[in-house]
């Protein structure tokens, strides 16, 4: 067995660890060792009913991990064509590539957004009397030259020939906090690079790193 290809299984068995339930962890292990295996021959050796083994079998496709093909098996004494299921590492480790990049990507751009937008809120937003919801730079061409205040362009048009208009307080734009988008973007990267990490204690490394493992597999 090749170094890639010992590599290759220890990336796929790291990602099922990472992202999938203990149902998954098992059949993507025996499919690992085993290669190739029918579902019936799988369930008794996982202890899994059938329904939950097909189950979890059908999202590991979905997911583009586990592959099947069809055989006749007649000529074995069957009565009907068998589904045999495997892994095909090549086909498994481009999908974890592409699914980590664009999970990194995604959470990046989630940062990038809470970090460069601010938003302001008319109070008549909450309460959905209006939907005056700007960015900053709409909200800087909205500034009332007499108050200075930034006004919801709604509010303000809808009680331009009010008699008896509101105090203008009650349409100004509120700039809001985005500190906890912010902060929760930060933390849903710094837990994505520790999942994917390599975890140790001392020398001794407890868990291989899924960004080391797809590094060798290159």
């Amino acid at each position: 067995m090749s170094d890639v290809t010992v590599y290759a299984e220890a990336l796929i068995a790291a990602v099922a660890r990472a992202f999938y339930e203990d149902d998954a962890v098992c059949i993507i292990d025996v499919l690992l060792r085993d290669k190739y295996l029918r579902d019936d021959d799988m369930a008794p050796r996982l202890s899994l009913p059938a329904k939950q083994l097909r189950r979890t079998l059908q999202l590991l496709q979905e997911e583009h991990l586990v592959k099947y093909e069809l055989v006749d098996d007649l000529s074995s004494g069957g009565s009907q064509q068998t589904k045999f299921w495997y892994i095909d590492y090549n086909h498994a480790m481009n999908v974890i590539r592409l699914r980590i990049f664009l999970l990194r990507k995604k959470l990046e751009e989630a940062e990038l957004r809470a970090r460069s937008q601010s938003f302001y809120f008319c109070p008549g937003y909450k309460t959905k009397a209006c939907n005056g919801r700007y960015t900053e730079t709409e909200a800087q061409q909205l500034v009332d030259y007499d108050t200075g205040l930034f006004l919801c362009q709604q509010c303000y048009k809808t009680h331009e020939n009010n008699p008896n208009p509101p105090p203008r307080e009650s349409y100004t734009l509120q700039l809001v906090d985005n500190t906890k988008d912010l902060n929760g973007a930060i933390e849903n990267i710094r837990r994505l690079n520790s999942q994917l990490s390599a975890k140790r204690i001392g020398n001794q490394q407890l868990r291989v790193g899924i960004y080391d493992l797809l590094q060798k597999v290159r």
